[in-house]
């Protein structure tokens, strides 16, 4: 039986360097492969490289008359395509010459599966930075495809789906325009559609991925990801639990306590000492997951992990959503309510320093 795949690649900025090695990829036999080149800037200049390869059948162009984001320029590919199964690629990744062969084998193997989680590769850390952001672990869903025979969710830099099982299913416009939440909200959506069948993992789908800003430190978007995992919470509740405050979540409880009179130094210190903890904290998670790691390297991690907390946190502000600080989310799918019940080296570190803190604090203020 005949494979029905077809490839949709959301593009702001069409670059032939990426885009072409997707077009041309190899097809495997015994399937039917078409390729949706979604462009959501209608001003964006598309190289003639590209556009001879267009001729409607095997390669479709679509140009959106306005920017519709990233959820936007996906719902649109798979509004125009019509294949079995939709292969969602970023438009700046290069593809394994085996990429479709890798998937097409899935298929067959796994005939009943819902979808596949293929694997993005990154470089070789090329900054300080770089190894920041390996060691927060904040890319671990990009290289979950080694680690893991199903998962619930993927980045949808390179990830498959069958498309009977989406039913109405589709990336929100809720989240931000230019990603961060949409992906976890939209396998989740799939997954409990499909009574709880995960994502099957197929590592030889592989794709390579390059350092975001040529590697050097860049912190908006971590934020913006914050801002959309923000709604993870309304839109799912059955995957929250609370837990205990994060450091954006105490220094903004702390704030509320510098007006109360003789109280302003000593939070003041307190603020600074809790900065410190972070600090110190993330450095013995971090040389613990990789020793030898720099002081540099631990100092991007404690801000990378500020960025994006503070950015879930003024999402949840932004909509007057205060009973939700402190709630976390499982994006792993896992349905536990059992609250404050989550410990890593990270999270022992800062809860064993805080008390002292609060003492020295404390002890500062007692007359002598």
């Amino acid at each position: 039986m005949t494979a029905s795949i077809d490839v949709i690649i959301p593009s702001f900025r069409p670059d032939e360097r990426y885009l072409l090695p997707v077009l041309r990829l190899k097809r495997p036999a015994g399937t039917d492969i078409r390729f949706y080149l979604v462009i959501d800037d209608p001003g964006a200049a598309v190289p003639d490289s590209i556009r001879g390869l267009v001729d409607n059948q095997t390669v479709f162009l679509l140009i959106n008359d306005k920017n519709l984001g990233a959820a936007g320029a996906r719902n649109r590919g798979i509004a125009a395509s019509s294949g079995e199964w939709l292969l969602l690629l970023d438009d700046d990744v290069l593809p394994d010459e085996v990429l479709l062969e890798a998937y097409a084998h899935a298929i067959k193997t796994f005939s009943t599966a819902t979808g596949f989680i293929g694997l993005v590769r990154f470089p070789e850390a090329c900054s300080r930075f770089c190894e920041a952001v390996l060691a927060s672990g904040s890319m671990d869903i990009f290289s979950i495809a080694e680690r893991r025979p199903t998962f619930a969710w993927a980045a949808t830099a390179n990830v498959m789906v069958r498309r009977r099982t989406m039913g109405e299913i589709r990336f929100s416009s809720a989240f931000p325009a230019s990603g961060g939440g949409e992906d976890v909200d939209f396998f989740l959506n799939l997954m409990t559609r499909n009574k709880g069948q995960r994502l099957y993992c197929v590592p030889g789908a592989a794709v390579e991925h390059p350092w975001w800003n040529n590697g050097r430190p860049g912190y908006k978007r971590p934020f913006r990801y914050g801002i959309g995992n923000s709604l993870l919470g309304t839109l799912h509740p059955q995957f929250t639990y609370y837990d205990f405050l994060n450091t954006p979540e105490t220094l903004l409880l702390l704030c509320l306590l510098l007006p109360v009179p003789g109280w302003t130094v000593s939070v003041l210190v307190l603020m600074g000492g809790v900065l410190c903890i972070e600090l110190i904290a993330n450095a013995v998670q971090v040389l613990k997951r990789y020793p030898g790691s720099s002081a540099a390297a631990v100092y991007y991690t404690a801000l990378l992990r500020l960025a994006q907390d503070t950015g879930v946190l003024w999402g949840k502000l932004r909509r007057g959503q205060f009973f939700r600080i402190g709630e976390r989310f499982h994006d792993d799918g896992r349905i536990q309510k059992i609250n404050f019940y989550h410990s890593n080296t990270y999270r022992t570190v800062k809860w064993l320093l805080y008390p002292v803190l609060a003492i020295a604090v404390a002890m500062c203020r007692t007359p002598s």
